[in-house]
């Protein structure tokens, strides 16, 4: 069962992602879900009583099928927002994953669907992409530094 609960109007979830470059950190991938317009790392929710490495590792192969990436802790970023009339309050455990085999396609579609798209994305044209939460840019830009931020869409 995964770490979330309902009260009344308010949603917590907490969530793991990772930041996945390449061996040589020029590219990282995103997916969007279809029909939106903004991409998001890959991962998901954490289980009850699990480790936030563990959800992420596990994530990954569900989502992609991948074990052998390595990963080192990034940072956390918490989303406030209102969405589908509750507002939702989300942690969320960063991980930088890279990806050492050879990348056969740019773009691909997830394990979990049709309706994941992942996409190999250039550093360089990072700025070109929107992409949530908020704090992904200045990861990309310094993985090797801890990371926090606070998105808080409710106070607008």
């Amino acid at each position: 069962m995964d770490i979330r609960y309902t009260n009344d109007n308010y949603q917590f979830f907490l969530r793991v992602s990772t930041l996945i470059f390449n061996e040589d950190e020029s590219k990282v991938l995103l997916f969007n879900v279809a029909g939106r317009n903004f991409y998001m790392l890959p991962g998901g929710k954490i289980n009850e009583l699990e480790e936030s490495i563990d959800a992420i590792k596990r994530e990954v192969k569900e989502e992609l099928g991948w074990e052998d990436l390595e990963y080192k802790f990034l940072g956390i970023s918490e989303e406030l927002v209102n969405d589908k009339g509750y507002n939702n309050h989300q942690i969320n455990l960063i991980y930088k994953g890279i990806y050492k085999n050879t990348i056969d396609k740019e773009e691909f579609k997830g394990l979990e669907g049709d309706w994941i798209n992942f996409k190999w994305v250039d550093v360089k044209e990072i700025n070109n992409y929107k992409i949530y939460p908020n704090i992904v840019n200045e990861m990309i830009k310094d993985s090797n530094k801890i990371h926090h931020s606070v998105d808080n869409l409710l106070k607008q």
